[in-house]
């Protein structure tokens, strides 16, 4: 069936058309104006529309380049519905960092946004009506924290019957359930029966170009689900399940020294890293693993204060069937989304 005119920002675009467009934002103190860049693929063909977002802190540059390089890949001949892309939503937070709003706190608890409230709630606002009501299906795609790297994984509320389906088919090695009220912006989503989809890979403020590949395919992964791209999904690897994941918080202040790697096994009791005195090698705190599962968060930072984060670990169900898909995924060399 013939796909029909898809407008947003006051503006149409046609069946067969790629269209970059800017939706204003409220002014900065300067009086500047601010815009935040919204990129639409409007197929030929009906079909379903999909919002794929990035950088809702402003500073994770691997969705900013998955975002990208997506639109790019992608004619406006070859997709069925809609697809709308996001590479930054939180404009102000990439041109203010290290602050994420005027105010200090994160965008995504702004939401779902007051057309007359502070800075972040008139953004969240703007983004839930003008593009979140318009779509049926939603990607964000997150990077770990400054200086904490993440194995790449997707996180999905497990309760909803689409969101894992999809999940599945995005293809990276670890899918996390996570609760959808810890997110005030996923949870509008899902008050708007939009299932969504996070993928989180690498570090804030860095490129990591696995990371990047591993998204790109799996976007295009979840495009072909939805029936939006031609073809088969990519099943280039086995996927484990995580029911709890959560950072090891240090005890004291020191330089790490780390034993583990992402995608590692450990088991409860086990040396995973050392915090040593600066200034002496004497008195160092052994950091141990307080249960079983596998490392997918490290803080690559040497210098720990006490109180920070420093390993995440994941725990499954089958610890041997994770530690082995794993293992089989870190030795595989990453050749493209076939």
């Amino acid at each position: 069936m013939k796909n029909t005119s898809f407008k947003i920002c006051d503006v149409n675009v046609s069946p067969g058309e790629k269209a970059t467009l800017a939706l204003p934002l409220p002014e900065q103190y300067s009086c500047s104006p601010m815009y935040m860049p919204i990129k639409v693929i409007n197929g030929q063909q009906k079909g379903e529309c999909l919002l794929v977002f990035a950088m809702t802190d402003g500073n994770e540059f691997n969705g900013l380049e998955i975002v990208n390089q997506l639109f790019d890949d992608i004619s406006a001949n070859e997709i069925a519905g809609t697809l709308i892309t996001i590479p930054v939503l939180n404009v102000y937070g990439l041109a203010h960092f290290p602050e994420f709003t005027p105010n200090g706190m994160k965008l995504s608890d702004w939401f779902p946004g007051d057309e007359n409230g502070n800075f972040g709630e008139r953004i969240a606002h703007v983004f839930t009506h003008e593009i979140l009501k318009k779509v049926n299906y939603c990607i964000e795609l997150q990077t770990g924290s400054l200086n904490h790297e993440i194995l790449p994984q997707v996180y999905c509320n497990f309760d909803s019957k689409e969101a894992r389906k999809l999940a599945r088919a995005f293809q990276a090695p670890v899918i996390t359930e996570v609760e959808t009220k810890i997110s005030s912006l996923r949870m509008t989503a899902e008050n708007l029966n939009v299932p969504v989809l996070v993928y989180e890979a690498g570090e804030a403020m860095r490129f990591d170009q696995q990371a990047i590949q591993v998204g790109l395919v799996g976007v295009k992964n979840v495009m072909r689900t939805l029936k939006m791209l031609e073809g088969a999904v990519s099943e280039s690897i086995a996927l484990v399940f995580s029911k709890d994941d959560d950072w090891i918080i240090s005890s004291s202040s020191g330089v790490l020294h780390s034993d583990v790697s992402l995608g590692e096994s450990i088991t409860k009791g086990e040396k995973i890293g050392r915090l040593s005195d600066p200034f002496s090698n004497e008195n160092a705190t052994i950091i141990k693993s307080d249960l079983d599962g596998v490392i997918v968060g490290i803080n690559r930072s040497p210098l720990i204060q006490e109180g920070t984060s420093i390993f995440k670990v994941a725990s499954f169900v089958d610890n041997e069937k994770a530690k082995a898909i794993l293992e089989e995924w870190q030795e595989t060399k990453f050749e493209g989304d076939g």
